[in-house]
């Protein structure tokens, strides 16, 4: 049986394809409302000033001290109680997470949430901080080692990604099989897609390999051939992700939706192609990132939501 849950992130997935930057916190994505309007990104140099006679100072650096993120908004519909609860759980652990957006990409500590039950529970306001670690100063001359370390999470997060869709298409696949055959046929390039042979599957490959040369330590301007492995390796994920959002695509286009197992291959295609359309986007960035350690002037954009 399909959960609200679910409901709620197919239309929060099919409301956000036109975007490579989905905002996200650990494994909770925010959509619509949830998300600020406003997110503050900055911080302070942390300075010892020490004062000498005849008024003269020697200033002691400290260290970069981000500030934290925080902001207001809130969570609405049926499943409101139940996503604000999520964060509540995760604030609870104390754990670092990943948080994720435009131009953000950092791990982070729930140092402050709270939440109001408000009109029976339709509309939830909360309140979060989020404290960053900070950032040590590095040297010019690892700077490709850098972008190594950085193409190579990516790698890992578009490999997350796709492993999870993986997954919960196959879920998806085991509800629709349960509540009947005729329904398998309409979305046929579905279980193609989360098969051993699948485009999906040619891109978890090929995202292992990336992040496997990509690992931190390596500098990739003295490692020409991994430079060439690399490139090679996400275009082919590129390619393969194209295909699977424009499969998935087509294959939303031609849901109708009757009963319960409709709704699961639509819970299925959507998660999918948004799975596929935020790999995408980690993708394009390593791709560029390998170009950049490569001194090359090649095109980067690989993926692209629209297909």
């Amino acid at each position: 049986m399909v959960s609200l849950l679910s409901i709620e992130n197919v239309i929060g997935s099919i409301g956000r394809y036109g975007t490579t930057a989905p905002v996200t916190l650990g494994s909770v994505p925010l959509y619509g409302m949830e998300i600020p309007d406003v997110l503050t990104n900055g911080g302070q140099q942390g300075l010892e000033v020490h004062w000498l006679p005849g008024g003269t100072k020697i200033v002691d650096r400290l260290g970069n001290d981000p500030a934290r993120f925080s902001w207001n908004a809130r969570f609405t519909g049926p499943n409101a109680l139940a996503r604000a609860q999520l964060l509540s759980q995760m604030r609870d652990a104390g754990q670092p997470v990943s948080f994720t957006g435009p131009g953000i990409n950092e791990t982070v500590i729930i140092a402050e949430y709270a939440f109001d039950y408000s009109l029976k529970g339709a509309i939830i306001p909360y309140r979060i901080q989020l404290e960053r670690q900070s950032t040590s100063v590095t040297s010019t001359s690892t700077s490709t080692s850098a972008l190594s370390s950085l193409i190579g999470d990516d790698a890992a997060s578009a490999l997350s990604d796709v492993t999870s869709a993986l997954s919960d298409g196959a879920q998806a696949l085991s509800n629709i099989s349960a509540q009947g055959q005729a329904v398998i046929g309409q979305v046929f390039p579905l279980a193609n897609m989360v098969g051993a042979g699948s485009a999906l599957a040619s891109v978890s490959d090929k995202l292992t390999m990336v992040q496997g040369l990509s690992g931190a330590g390596i500098n990739l301007a003295s490692a020409p051939d991994n430079v060439a492995s690399i490139v090679t390796g996400l275009k082919a994920s590129g390619v393969n992700l194209m295909t699977t959002i424009s499969q998935a695509g087509a294959n939303i286009s031609g849901i109708s939706i009757q009963n319960g197992s409709s709704l699961s291959a639509l819970t299925a295609n959507a998660g999918l192609q948004s799975a596929a359309v935020d790999s995408g986007a980690l993708v394009n960035r390593g791709y560029a990132n390998t170009l950049t350690a490569g001194d090359s002037s090649e095109s980067w954009q690989l993926v692209s939501a629209a297909a």
